[in-house]
């Protein structure tokens, strides 16, 4: 059976990502398999990972290379773990699921502390560029959504430079150019895949809107790589948003 894998730390991030991992276990039809990294070794599971409602495996070891290792496997299909320990405000996200996210060509669910458990159905924001192609893993999310298994809010946020000419006084075009969009980059229009459009910074409108939504994930596609210049988008809302986001690697990655 296909499995997702869930590492979870002694900290606050421990109970979010178990309650992510079963829900996107139950969406994906997989298990769940829970990991805990001890670097260095220690005796027995900590008393917060030890109260949690799952059976924990303990390895050893450096946290990145154990969770990698874990996720080589052909049966596990995603990972999920948590973006940093406590919730205290935008920080970076940690070493530990930069390194992770970087090195598995499998999606990668990553959890604030402060994520709210995921809704049935679940509502997704997906941001997309103009231009953009679905990968295999968001055409699979575009499907569960025309089933009814999931809300899908596809979000673009125009640079100010390429805003439509009309969009201030022609709503009659608006709503024409909306419909464009999502039947060029989605497919035929449907109830449970709905368009908004922001104007400003991509990170900072993606989080602002995923609050004002009430978005379960975000979905991201990305090409893994963490070089100057590249994923600002991703560092970004994962260091700011307080929901849970969802990595899809591109062909495309190194």
């Amino acid at each position: 059976m296909s499995t997702l894998l869930a590492a979870v730390d002694d900290d606050q991030c421990a109970e979010p990502v178990l309650r992510t991992s079963y829900a996107l276990a139950s969406l994906i039809g997989a298990e769940v398999r829970v990991l805990h990294v001890c670097e260095p070794p220690a005796a027995g599971l900590p008393p917060a990972l030890a109260e949690l409602d799952a059976k924990v495996e303990v390895t050893h070891g450096p946290a990145v290379d154990a969770i990698v290792g874990a996720a080589s496997g052909v049966d596990v299909v995603a990972v999920a773990l948590g973006t940093r320990g406590a919730p205290e405000g935008p920080q970076p996200a940690g070493h530990t699921v930069l390194g992770v996210m970087a090195r598995i060509d499998k999606p990668v669910a990553v959890v604030p502390p402060e994520a709210r458990p995921l809704a049935n159905p679940m509502r997704l924001l997906v941001p997309l560029e103009d231009g953009a192609t679905l990968s295999e893993p968001m055409l699979r999310l575009v499907a569960l959504a025309r089933d009814g298994q999931l809300e899908i809010v596809v979000a673009h946020v125009h640079a100010r430079e390429t805003v439509p000419a009309f969009s201030d006084h022609a709503p009659h075009a608006t709503i024409a150019w909306d419909r464009q969009f999502l039947a060029r980059h989605v497919g035929p229009p449907h109830q449970q895949i709905t368009l908004q459009r922001r104007l400003g910074v991509p990170a900072e409108e993606i989080c602002a809107l995923a609050d004002s939504v009430r978005a379960d994930l975000v979905v991201l596609t990305w090409s893994q790589d963490l070089s100057p210049g590249h994923a600002e988008v991703v560092i970004e809302t994962l260091s700011h948003s307080g929901v849970s986001t969802l990595l899809l690697p591109t062909a495309e990655h190194p």
